[in-house]
């Protein structure tokens, strides 16, 4: 079994790829704003993930559009036979589109690509 490896999201460091994911997958609803962050603390972490996540995965590349925000919206999902509701994160681009993006996966891109 390898060594968990720590990644870094907008200055901000993390044991473990756990960690960081649980960070985003964490954040209380009751917290967050209402309609799309364009500012804050959580904004530059999403912001600095999902850029290091498009330079890290071929085919995810920016092509010259800007962040302007991030949304989160809240679903039900059957978890080993239970119900759990669970963050789904969507980035919205200067031209307009409004991408999903998973953190599970935009994390893991970070540890596979460090040295």
């Amino acid at each position: 079994m390898g060594k968990a490896k720590p990644v870094t999201i907008a200055g901000k460091r993390f044991d473990t790829q756990g960690d960081a994911v649980n960070f985003f997958n964490n954040q209380k609803k009751e917290l967050l704003p209402e309609g799309m962050m364009k500012e804050g603390d959580l904004f530059d972490a999403l912001k600095d993930l999902y850029e290091l996540y498009c330079n890290n995965s071929p085919g995810y590349e920016l092509n010259g559009r800007l962040i302007t925000g991030f949304s989160v919206e809240y679903e039900k999902r059957n978890v080993n036979g239970g119900w759990a509701t669970h963050p789904c994160y969507k980035t919205h681009f200067s031209n307009d589109e409004v991408r999903p993006f998973s953190i599970k996966k935009a994390v893991k891109s970070l540890s596979d690509n460090s040295n």
